[in-house]
């Protein structure tokens, strides 16, 4: 029992330590909440001094994410990035002196907090328009971008970096689960066990090293390609040290650097503490012979904990790291990967370790053996089945708002591919439950060899590795996606105005009948800083068409010139007019009113 607390307490403060360094948790996607200028804003005199952006949440700055471009596609702007008064839900960019009279693009590319590359702009006027037009957003948005090729790439990378941890927590699981337990309960003390146990340490470590190098290849890859995916160049473009450094200033880049730190943690302890991967060795014990040891519980520790810590990489990285609730998603993300691994791990170690350390054995002794290890995998392996099953659901059911997303989105056909490879593959578990694994314990027990029943279980167990190897490949596909939940747009209607010193910003969302949230912003028209001087402000909401109104909107504080009403009701189709009024003295106010549509 004091082993089993070290290794525990050990995994424990590697979780912790892993945890602590990583991002905290934020929503998925940042979206649009105001800019300045306005969009289509003219300046009939003069030009502004920056371009700012606001978004709803906190957003990642880096890879030139402000540009301001004039009618030829020549960068106006300083480059470089400015957080207007600190605020880490701002960014924006100064602009050159001086600009000629004409139409101008700002456009935004930023990186969200699950990795994503979000984007946008508008245009704005010095004087009268261009008579040419201004550059569309979306053009110089696509511009930037790093090609299908990498982003397939990428997609792989990420399927091989699940891999790599399935083989390094896989492989621990099944030795603690399932090997060793499985031949201290069948072995002697002569030398053919020990060889046995000798046989499977070595490949063990051998397996071990392949996941470690495998993980190291595919965080250092990771990283890179990322650079090259959120800063729109080529990928051989983007391996210089300055991109890389963007990277890792991210929520994914320190993730993913924490986690090739962690790699290289489990490589050293493979490399330099002896005998890793613990081995039954005979010993002396008296008169009773030679009898088979137990591992020591720090050989155990050193693998647990850092394997364990890998299991959080993807949550923290990923969807679940970012989207809400958190809460739900984190934790369910996280079993869902380490139940992912104990399975295809412990399915590798059946196929490729488990023959090796049992070829010395005659057939009676290697089938005890096998139906042993079979005998404590197969409860490991239905536990799996269970938690991949109730975490998919759950995962599926958060993340897609209606059945028809499973088919019209990226995100819900890859969710629908690995659900039909794990029936699959729990149709090929259950066949050997079912069918293989008694005929052998009969063998086990009448001292026979394995022969059919062994050919038959090596043959399905190589299906569900190759079955689980593309579940991988489509995990990696997943990962690449935004959610529905998380990639739609909140469809709001936007507006913008100048009300006085002031610039007022208002979101009506879903701007739908029914129930609706409205989001008031006020900001000084000079600094851009919020107007936080507001001693009363009143909204009213009215549809002349169906003489409706004036409805009182009850509004409440939120934050710094941040006003909420929540779950308004807005009972009819038509264009509403809504009056709002702040009043920022005895005898000063400031009003307008705005049009909202609503559907």
């Amino acid at each position: 029992m004091s082993h089993l607390r070290r290794i525990l307490a050990l995994a424990g403060v590697a979780l912790v330590a892993f945890l602590a360094l990583a991002p905290a948790g934020a929503s998925a996607h940042a979206f649009l909440v105001g800019n300045q200028p306005f969009r289509d804003e003219v300046f009939k005199d003069g030009q502004p001094s920056e371009v700012v952006f606001r978004f709803n949440e906190p957003v990642e700055a880096s890879f030139g994410a402000v540009r301001v471009f004039d009618t030829s596609a020549k960068r106006v702007d300083e480059q470089e990035i400015l957080r207007p008064g600190g605020d880490t839900k701002k960014i924006g960019v100064k602009l050159k002196p001086g600009l000629a009279k004409g139409s101008y693009t700002a456009t935004y590319r930023l990186v969200s907090a699950d990795g994503h590359v979000i984007n946008g702009g508008f245009v704005f006027h010095l004087g009268e328009p261009s008579k040419s037009g201004a550059l569309a957003v979306a053009d110089l948005v696509e511009g930037t971008s790093a090609g299908a090729t990498t982003t397939t790439v990428f997609a792989a990378v990420k399927a091989l970096d699940y891999l790599a941890i399935a083989l390094a927590l896989g492989g621990v699981g099944f030795l603690l689960l399932c090997w060793l337990p499985g031949l201290r309960g069948v072995a002697g003390g002569d030398e053919r066990w020990a060889a046995a146990s000798e046989a499977y340490a070595k490949r063990g470590s051998t397996m071990l090293l392949g996941a470690v190098n495998l993980g190291l290849a595919t965080a250092l890859l990771g990283i890179l390609i990322q650079g090259s995916i959120v800063s729109g160049q080529g990928f051989f473009d983007a391996l210089q040290a300055s991109t890389v450094r963007e990277v890792l200033d991210t929520r994914f880049g320190t993730v993913w650097g924490l986690k090739l730190v962690v790699w290289l943690i489990l490589g050293g302890v493979l490399l330099v503490t002896p005998r890793t991967v613990p081995v039954l060795r005979p010993v002396s014990l008296g008169a009773d012979g030679r009898v088979l040891d137990r591992p020591g519980g720090l050989r155990l520790a050193l693998l647990v904990a850092p394997v364990t810590a890998l299991a959080f990489a993807p949550a923290l990285s990923g969807h679940a790291g970012t989207s809400d609730p958190v809460a739900v998603l984190l934790p369910t993300d996280v079993a869902h990967v380490a139940a992912m691994s104990l399975w295809l791990g412990g399915l590798i170690a059946l196929v490729a370790l488990v023959p090796a350390a049992t070829g010395k054995l005659d057939g009676g002794d290697r089938a005890r053996l096998l139906s042993a290890v079979l005998l404590r995998f197969s409860p490991v392996a239905l536990a799996a089945v269970a938690v991949l099953a109730v975490t998919g659901t759950v995962q599926a059911v958060l993340h897609l708002t209606s059945f028809s997303q499973l088919l019209d989105t990226g995100f819900g056909r890859a969710v629908l591919v690995k659900a039909l490879l794990l029936l699959v593959l729990i149709g090929l578990g259950a066949l050997n439950r079912q069918r293989t694994l008694p005929k052998l314990r009969e063998i086990a027990a009448t001292g026979g060899t394995p022969g059919q029943a062994g050919t038959t279980l090596k043959n399905t167990l190589r299906a569900e590795v190759g079955l689980i190897v593309a579940v991988l490949a489509t995990t990696g596909a997943l990962v690449g996606y935004s959610p529905p939940a998380s990639y739609t747009t909140p469809k709001a209607v936007n507006i913008e105005q100048r009300v006085g010193p002031l610039d007022l910003n208002t979101t009506v969302e879903p701007a739908t009948v029914g129930s609706n949230t409205m989001h008031i912003y006020l900001f000084d028209a000079k600094t851009g800083e919020p107007f936080d001087d507001t001693k009363s402000i009143t909204a009213q909401a009215t549809l002349k068409s169906a003489n409706v109104g004036p409805l009182d909107i009850a509004l409440r504080k939120s934050g710094p010139g941040h006003f909420t009403a929540d779950a308004f009701q807005l009972t009819l189709a038509g264009e509403w007019e809504i009056r709002i009024v702040d009043r920022v003295s005895e005898f000063d106010e400031y009003a307008t009113t705005i049009k909202v549509p609503i559907r």
